[in-house]
């Protein structure tokens, strides 16, 4: 990232400090008073972190509005509920570096306001060391995200011993992130949407057209949007992790990308695999043994630690996020004639809790143009 787009990180993260928005908020958060909204009715798809993120921006934004979250999955059967939650860019495809520095830097400073608030331990959101390690050596420039994250700085030789015995690592960044874990953040965001008035259906849609008694809809299905929309192309990203009965682990270890150590509120999870267009849901007994011993040779403790539980999920890759508007003709048989506005949000790869609170505000904003609100 070149110099100018890291001021503008930089800026971004100044502005989004509590010391200029009282509740730590961008812009959007702002309660809009409007005649129409009551009678509006706005379809959020999908329950996944970023389908419950911006049915509950809509309803900040929005005071009234009539939000129904609609989803055939829900809680543990989403991809968000198994995640690590670490805060961190991740098994993105590249490109987008402004835009995924801006709702990353939102997201980042929404957890930070949530960890200073009495909702942090039922919103699973804490604050860890993270020490990414790397067996070749690092750029010289510091990565887009670094500023975004607090005390980020380069290991020391001392360090790099310290947190990798196998003495593999030759260099690291350490800094300070957010961690919150998907389970207990689904439920969170469940309960201010319905405090807000916003409701929720379990239903499977398998045509936008469906759903033309709305006045807009969100599309937040993720790996599912092929089915919905004509040409879209994604794949699966696959993810295997292992999590553990560890508490004496509280900090974040990285090494090489594709190990990682993330402590969550009662588990930590051990990972994990990065597997571009691999559909299978079912735990390998190879990577289980590699994901195992590679993730003891940084932490040879964890040997000791009961596994609790093995996942495998699915991240939504694309060849970049889309979040944009498409007015949508509607055909003769639909409910109504004309055009169905529709905001696309989807194609977060691994980075839907990291991305989800500032690509919301940006969803928001296509629904307030699109209605008019």
């Amino acid at each position: 990232m070149d110099q100018s787009t890291r001021r503008r990180v930089r800026h971004l993260t100044e502005l989004l400090s509590p010391a200029s928005h009282p509740l730590g908020f961008d812009e959007p958060v702002r309660a809009v008073k409007c005649s129409s909204r009551r009678s509006s009715r706005v379809c959020v798809l999908g329950a996944g972190v970023v389908g419950l993120t911006t049915a509950l921006r809509l309803l900040e934004r929005f005071p009234g509005l009539n939000v129904v979250v609609v989803a055939d999955k829900y809680g543990t059967e989403t991809l968000s509920d198994g995640a690590g939650g670490l805060w961190m860019p991740f098994a993105l495809s590249g490109g987008q570096v402004d835009l995924v520095a801006k709702w990353g830097a939102a997201t980042f400073q929404h957890y930070m306001d949530l960890y200073r608030t009495k909702h942090a331990a039922d919103a699973g959101v804490m604050l860890t060391g993270g020490y990414d390690l790397s067996s070749v050596p690092l750029p010289e420039e510091k990565p887009f995200w670094a500023d975004i994250l607090l005390a980020f700085r380069r290991l020391e030789s001392s360090e790099l011993a310290a947190f990798d015995p196998s003495g593999t690592s030759v260099d690291g960044y350490g800094f300070t992130t957010i961690v919150t874990e998907g389970r207990l953040y689904l439920v969170w965001l469940m309960k201010q949407i319905e405090q807000l008035g916003g409701r929720h259906e379990r239903r499977h849609v398998s045509s936008l057209d469906e759903l033309a008694d709305y006045d807009a809809v969100v599309n937040c299905t993720g790996l599912m949007a092929p089915k919905l929309v004509d040409g879209e192309e994604m794949y699966p990203i696959r993810g295997h992790v292992i999590r553990v009965r560890a508490p004496w682990v509280r900090q974040y270890t990285n090494k090489d990308k594709d190990i990682y150590i993330i402590p969550n509120t009662d588990t930590v999870v051990l990972g994990g695999t990065i597997q571009k267009g691999d559909w299978d849901t079912v735990p390998r007994p190879e990577e289980r043994t590699r994901i195992l011993e590679r993730c003891y040779s940084i932490l040879p403790s964890l040997r000791r630690a009961p596994i609790v539980r093995e996942w495998v999920g699915l991240r939504p890759g694309r060849a970049a996020i889309r979040l944009e508007l498409e007015r949508r003709a509607l055909p003769a048989t639909a409910a109504r004639r004309g055009t169905l506005p529709v905001v696309h949000n989807y194609g977060h790869g691994g980075s839907g809790l990291t991305l989800a609170w500032g690509c919301a505000a940006d969803a928001v904003q296509l629904v307030q143009a699109a209605l008019q609100l």
